[in-house]
């Protein structure tokens, strides 16, 4: 500030013409930017206040500071606090809108002040007040002036309540804060997380005001990060939804941020254009810290195409009113910019510009904000990092759930179906019994029926054939054994079998099998061809198919399927 100072000296020591009408401007600068009436009036309630020790009087005080400010239409309705007001709850409310109303002003330095005042009587206050007085709008003031260190931590405050409190729109502004912190301090990788969760978070809600606003702030720190393009069209979509919500003091913000992007992609002609549009929407809407913005990419850009007297005169005004903001990042891009354009040609003047920029970087780029930056990026990494254990925790757990309701469902369906087999099993047990009755009565009935065999003959085969039907289901198709249940020899089954049927004593055996095959099938709809072939002897379901196919010459199937 000492060096700034002997910089207006000097000027006016030198007495040069260029210098009387460098003053002749800062002069008109200075008093563009005068407080209002309004702003006198609310400095007035602000001084007064602070300075009333007595309860009852301060009560008297902010009572007046409401009434002002319902008169002049910053509030909607009116506040009035009772004589039995709590005093902490009235100091409150009267901070936390003097901090407001200097936060529009751009009187950043009070904005802080009165914040900080506020915190010493916050009592019991709900979450989301807390955000946003006590930190968010902190937070911003410590930003605008550059104090990183301050900023970054009331914005972790900030976002803590908000994540609380599980309010999306709440933490795409904080998290907005804090890339913006991020991004002018020199860290635009880590800003980029930031933001686009920022994005994201946003995209959860319906606010599209502060999607333009998160949408710009993307487009500065990918400017930041060279990647021009994305700034651009970052830059655009955030204008279109101002242009869309037909708000002209934002749509001239954004104006400026489309012409920050053009300058990136070296569309000078353009970004000029963009620039001329936006600084006079911005003064008449009262935005002055973009219109001081707008005058230093004017200044870069006429610096750029070596008009160099027309881009002094709007660094100028821009070192000026940023001084008088008390935003050191943004002067030392106008000190920045006047150095390069006076070392050559003014010489003294440019010694200046190099020891104030001197001064502002290392205000803002002191070790201390490098630390806590990286301290509190450490805490919320960590944060993330639980989160996702949290997160992996959750997810394997619903995963063992899962596993488990799965295993249990098997399990059950096993049961089921192990149930309805053995109910079937039963049911098919009396069936067989059944089959087996109606079976042997069919062959007494066909025995019966043949005029060419005697009784004695009729009794024979029927005898040996529920003996072959009887062994054959257990898997028996030995002659021996069946010979020894007929209580005859092998030779006299073989020899009464070829003078009865003509017929070997295998062969006799395959044909009893095959005829119960058939007669199964075409007589008992619901047993299925599995089910016949381990009546008839088969444990295999191919070698069945292809003994019935020989016997036949049409297979099992076919059969079931057509009865005729």
């Amino acid at each position: 500030m000492y060096l700034c100072t002997r910089f207006e000296k000097l000027s006016k020591a030198k007495g040069k013409i260029r210098h009387i009408v460098l003053m002749f401007l800062l002069t008109g600068v200075v008093s563009m930017w005068a407080q209002t009436d309004q702003d006198a009036q609310l400095d007035s309630y602000a001084a007064k206040y602070i300075r009333t020790p007595d309860a009852k009087a301060r009560l008297k005080i902010a009572n007046e500071f409401f009434a002002f400010l319902h008169s002049i239409d910053y509030i909607d309705e009116p506040i009035v606090f009772p004589d039995s007001a709590y005093i902490d709850s009235v100091d409150l409310n009267v901070y936390y809108y003097i901090a407001e109303w200097y936060y529009v002003a751009g009187a950043y330095a009070s904005t802080a002040d009165y914040c900080t005042r506020a915190t010493h009587c916050m009592g019991i206050v709900d979450d989301m007040s807390k955000s946003d007085v006590f930190y968010s709008l902190l937070g911003a003031a410590y930003f605008r002036l550059s104090e990183f260190d301050k900023a970054v931590e009331a914005l972790n405050e900030s976002y803590l309540l908000d994540k609380k409190s599980g309010d999306f729109d709440r933490m795409s502004s904080t998290l907005n804060g804090i890339a913006s912190v991020f991004s002018a301090a020199g860290k635009p990788e880590e800003a980029e997380k930031y933001i686009l969760e920022s994005i994201a978070a946003n995209s959860l809600t319906d606010n599209l005001s502060r999607r333009a606003v998160l949408l710009g702030t993307a487009s500065e720190i990918y400017r930041s990060l060279e990647r021009k393009k994305e700034s651009l069209d970052y830059a655009q979509q955030a204008l279109n939804i101002e242009r869309q919500l037909g708000d002209s003091t934002r749509i001239s913000g954004r104006l400026s941020q489309v012409a920050n992007a053009q300058l990136g992609l070296a569309k000078t002609e353009d970004a000029k254009r963009t620039l001329l549009e936006a600084m006079p929407m911005l003064l008449a809407g009262g935005n002055s810290h973009s219109w001081g913005i707008c005058q230093n990419q004017m200044g870069d850009i006429l610096a750029e195409e070596g008009k160099e007297t027309e881009a002094a005169e709007y660094y100028r005004r821009a070192a000026m009113f940023f001084l008088q903001q008390g935003d050191k990042y943004n002067e030392l891009h106008a000190r920045e910019g006047l150095y390069r354009i006076t070392k050559d040609l003014l010489p003294q003047e440019a010694i200046i510009h190099l020891e104030c920029a001197k001064q502002l970087q290392d205000s803002i780029y002191r070790q201390e904000t490098g630390e806590a930056v990286g301290r509190y990026n450490a805490i919320y990494y960590n944060d993330i990092l639980r989160q996702e254990r949290e997160q992996a925790e959750k997810q394997k757990r619903q995963t063992m759930t899962i596993s488990i309701g799965i295993g249990i469902l098997v399990l059950l369906l096993i049961i089921l179906a192990v149930y309805f087999a053995w109910r079937r099993h039963k049911s098919l047990k009396g069936q067989y019994s059944e089959i087996n009755r109606l079976y042997q009565n069919s062959i007494a009935r066909d025995m019966q029926q043949s005029e060419q065999l005697t009784d004695d003959d009729k009794q024979f085969l029927q005898q040996l054939a529920a003996i072959i039907d009887k062994t054959s289901e257990n898997g028996v198709f030995d002659v021996g054994t069946i010979a020894m249940q007929m209580h005859i020899s092998i030779l006299t089954l073989r020899r009464r079998l070829s003078h009865t049927v003509g017929l070997t004593p295998q062969a006799y055996i395959m044909q009893v099998r095959m005829e119960k095959a058939r007669y199964l099938l075409l007589n008992f709809r619901d047993i299925t061809i599995a089910e016949v072939a381990e009546k008839c002897g088969y444990t295999q379901m191919p070698n069945f198919t292809r003994a019935f196919t020989r016997f036949y010459g049409i297979t099992p199937s076919e059969v079931k399927g057509n009865k005729e």
